[in-house]
């Protein structure tokens, strides 16, 4: 089954990075706040910075093809 995404694996990551620079630049103290695009994010919204963080990994992950899928098997069962 093929992944679908408004985002290819190079832009994925980008924003991904983007992400964590936030996080590390509200974490160490460096800014009160924190601009990605039109959104401020403070303090208050780590919450969402985490969640967009684990978003963006995991999509690496799909679009990497690096997850493995569950297998599934068949089985007959016969009566000897």
């Amino acid at each position: 089954m093929a992944i679908t995404s408004a985002y290819t694996l190079s832009e994925a990551q980008e924003m991904l990075g983007l992400w964590k620079s936030a996080e590390k630049a509200l974490a160490s103290g460096q800014v009160t706040s924190y601009r990605v695009g039109s959104r401020e994010c403070t303090l208050v919204d780590l919450e969402d910075i985490r969640a967009a963080i684990n978003y963006f990994s995991n999509l690496v992950e799909a679009l990497s093809g690096t997850v493995r899928t569950k297998r599934v098997t068949r089985v007959v069962p016969r009566d000897l």
